[in-house]
């Protein structure tokens, strides 16, 4: 008990720190980022005795994205937050989940074209598909970073109330938790 014990602890101080960081970059939610953290290293505890982990941050890490993608498939979306899950899309490296990344990313991308005024779609592509920055854009098209700000705002705000997005959003989550269970 004593080497469970201490073994848990090390990984414990080792890990939670990036894990909740990764967490709350994924949900930007402080509350939900701590509770999946907990319930990771809850679950970590319970099963300590049967799991054999060659590489436990790699498994903490996977079991941070999983639950991140189920904590989105729950409920209503408060926000649309691109950035994380473009970053969260990427970091999959399995090639199942290829074609999930693809059609939301397609999706994302169509339901933007089709939403969004010329001059917020324009913003949004260079903000999101270019990771420009906000001076950067704001040099390039001759306007205020705060007009940037306010034009990516609207995106956001536009995409969020979409129905059809948020359908397609649901449905995605879903298939992509129903992958990783399996």
């Amino acid at each position: 008990m004593a080497n469970k014990n201490q073994s848990f602890q090390r990984l414990y101080q080792q890990h939670w720190a990036e894990l909740y960081a990764f967490a709350y970059n994924v949900m930007h939610d402080k509350q939900k980022a701590e509770d999946i953290v907990q319930d990771i290293f809850v679950d970590l505890w319970n099963r300590f005795d049967d799991l054999t982990i060659n590489h436990h941050r790699g498994y903490l890490f996977q079991s941070v994205k999983n639950q991140c993608a189920k904590n989105f498939g729950k409920g209503a979306l408060q926000e649309v937050h691109i950035e994380a899950w473009t970053a969260f899309l990427t970091e999959i490296e399995e090639p199942a989940y290829e074609e999930i990344k693809r059609r939301l990313l397609d999706e994302i991308e169509t339901t933007a074209n089709s939403v969004l005024p010329a001059k917020c779609l324009l913003i949004f592509k260079m903000r999101f598909y270019e990771s420009r920055s906000y001076k950067e854009i704001s040099q390039q098209l001759h306007i205020s970073e705060s007009t940037v700000e306010n034009q990516i705002t609207k995106a956001l705000k536009l995409l969020k109330n979409s129905t059809r997005y948020i359908t397609d959003i649901h449905l995605l989550i879903l298939v992509l938790t129903q992958l990783t269970i399996n």
